[in-house]
């Protein structure tokens, strides 16, 4: 069986008062071809704890300690409303992760998501 693999460019700001993310990190991820932003950040999390020595977190007093917790509201399967997120794939395709976080995302999408945004 062959796993079809496709890439999106994820970037993630955040507020965050130990200046870890206030920049933004960008990453590059390679995510099976059926992925959703909830793989994207899976994937991003399992590599950040692959890699303890290159983490970000514990971020915000140590409360915070993966992508999809501080991005991802799990009970209700949607994307923190205080959360910008700005998605579009490849020509240009809005990609609707506030209405739809099980979006199938585009190869080569783009996405930047700016935490307490509100």
């Amino acid at each position: 069986m062959i796993i079809k693999i496709k890439k999106i460019k994820l970037t993630i700001f955040a507020p965050d008062p130990e200046k870890k993310l206030s920049n933004g990190l960008e990453y590059n991820l390679n995510i099976d071809d059926s992925g959703s932003i909830i793989d994207a950040l899976s994937i991003l999390d399992k590599n950040i704890y692959k890699n303890p020595d290159r983490t970000i977190f514990p971020i915000y007093k140590g409360l915070i300690h993966s992508y999809l917790q501080l991005i991802w509201d799990a009970e209700e399967n949607v994307i923190y409303e205080d959360c910008a997120v700005n998605a579009y794939g490849p020509n240009k395709e809005f990609i609707p992760l506030h209405e739809d976080i099980n979006f199938n995302l585009y190869p080569n999408s783009e996405i930047t998501i700016v935490v307490h945004a509100d």
